[in-house]
């Protein structure tokens, strides 16, 4: 057996506890799959991690500057001892799967963000329907446990090519709640059913969940349009196509209030962008409006939403720097 690489990854162990972050090392690395790994992260100082709640997320700041959200999937009532993600290999993403499956060995520091939830479970409900496309499961397996501690009805069905392609396997397998688990395969027909079927077939006064690649998401959005928007709730792990906007090639003038500073973000270039280039500290993961780590308040001005992370409510005050425009001449923020 080889020993632990306890080398410390570039930037690890400057992790900044006023802004939530913390060094944690790989204490294990499974391989679910070929394409999939996950990966259970244990804090160094010995005291317990913050908790987690189902659908949560934590940040990863990985090497070369990079930084990207993950999933949660272990139980959240065992969150404190550890964090549990399971990582895709992308080769044709933007860099932040490689860099996990590359750089994090058993034994590995790394600084990691606060656990962040968009994407909770409602407090209530007859039934909570949840659907996972492929990698997309991750969360929806931390709801799982959360659901069974709790005596809530669920279900839980996972879409995927192949058996060899189903993340977390074993721990469906293992788990107290898997007589709830159905598993479709591309490969077996007779076991795989119409997602937008599942959604018709929810009994009465379900809450739906769902998480998965772009087109999994577009087909669940239609099959729920008609459906109460509370009751229906879901998380991209990538931004959905940009529909094109009357901000779409325009530049603006962004006000900083606090800093009585005029910076012009032209077309082309984010509102991050212009803060990093004048100098701004601003938090940027994902870099697609989908984790929530840039938002930031403003104070006048129409923004040009184009994030999938905010509630209506929110973005009466809030905007995601990362891909946020205007359709005004100006956006003062509250910074």
């Amino acid at each position: 057996m080889n020993a632990p690489d306890t080398t410390a990854l570039p930037a690890a162990l400057s992790a900044d506890p006023t802004r939530g972050e913390f060094t944690v090392r790989v204490a294990r690395v499974l391989r679910h799959t070929a394409e999939v790994s996950g990966y259970r992260l244990e804090r160094c100082d010995g005291q317990a991690l913050p908790a987690a709640e189902a659908g949560a997320h934590i940040d990863l700041y990985l090497p070369g500057g990079l930084a990207r959200s993950y999933s949660l999937c272990g139980e959240p009532a065992l969150s404190a001892e550890g964090y549990e993600i399971a990582v895709k290999r992308e080769d044709a993403g933007r860099g932040g799967s490689r860099a996990v499956h590359e750089h994090l060995r058993e034994g590995r520091l790394l600084r990691i963000g606060r656990p962040r939830c968009l994407f909770p479970l409602a407090p209530q409900a007859p039934h909570h329907r949840l659907l996972g496309g492929g990698i997309g499961v991750t969360p929806l397996v931390a709801m799982a446990h959360a659901l069974h501690a709790r005596g809530a009805a669920f279900d839980l069905h996972v879409f995927v090519r192949s058996a060899e392609h189903l993340p977390l396997r074993a721990a469906l397998e293992a788990a107290p709640w898997r007589g709830c688990v159905t598993v479709h395969r591309d490969d077996a027909p007779a076991t795989r059913t119409d997602p937008a079927a599942l959604v018709a077939q929810a009994p009465a006064g379900a809450h739906l969940y769902y998480c998965g690649p772009e087109g999994f998401m577009a087909a669940l959005r239609e099959a729920s349009r008609d459906w109460p928007a509370e009751r229906v709730h879901f998380e991209h792990f990538g931004a959905p196509p940009a529909a094109a906007t009357p901000s779409t090639g325009a530049g603006f003038e962004l006000i900083l209030a606090r800093r009585q500073q005029r910076l012009h973000v032209p077309a082309g270039k984010s509102i991050a962008m212009v803060l990093h280039g004048a100098g701004i500290p601003v938090d940027t993961v994902c870099e697609q409006g989908i984790c929530a780590s840039c938002i930031t308040p403003y104070l006048d001005g129409t923004p040009d939403h184009q994030d999938s992370c905010l509630t209506d409510e929110e973005r009466a005050t809030h905007v995601a720097v990362c891909c946020a425009r205007a359709l005004t001449p100006t956006l003062t923020l509250d910074i």
